[in-house]
């Protein structure tokens, strides 16, 4: 039963990101980056498992995917984690929106917030949507 929940919650989480990543890839394109700088591809791919794997513990924790707050705390420990490795392994705060010095580390702050508020609302409402488990 934990892993049909765990494969739900896994299928859940990576269909979000993988279906806006082209649109993110367009707003991208149009900024005119310079081929080569990151590998989209790679990122393209590292965020929906990361997103599927956060929503698979998610679902399989004692509580499920209930609560507003805990659901916060799981976003924005995932947001943190996503904003460290941008910013301090890919370097996209400066590649993308051309932030330099101090600045760059604003995605410290705003990637646990956005992503506190994804996981307290459409990843959430998506996994009670799915993952619950109707009587035949």
């Amino acid at each position: 039963m934990k892993m049909r929940r765990a494969i739900r919650g896994f299928i859940i989480g990576s269909s979000l990101p993988a279906t806006i990543w082209p649109l993110a890839g367009l707003g991208l394109e149009s900024r005119h980056l310079p081929v080569g700088t990151l590998d989209w591809l790679l990122i393209g791919l590292f965020f929906p498992v990361l997103f599927g794997l956060t929503n698979a513990l998610t679902v399989i924790l004692p509580g499920g995917c209930k609560g507003l707050v805990r659901m916060l705390g799981i976003g924005a420990v995932m947001g943190l984690v996503s904003a460290s490795i941008g910013t301090f392994l890919l370097n996209i705060p400066e590649i993308v929106y051309g932030l330099h010095g101090n600045s760059r580390y604003l995605a410290l702050l705003g990637g646990p917030v956005f992503y506190g508020l994804v996981w307290a609302f459409p990843v959430r409402w998506m996994d009670e949507l799915f993952t619950l488990d109707v009587q035949r």
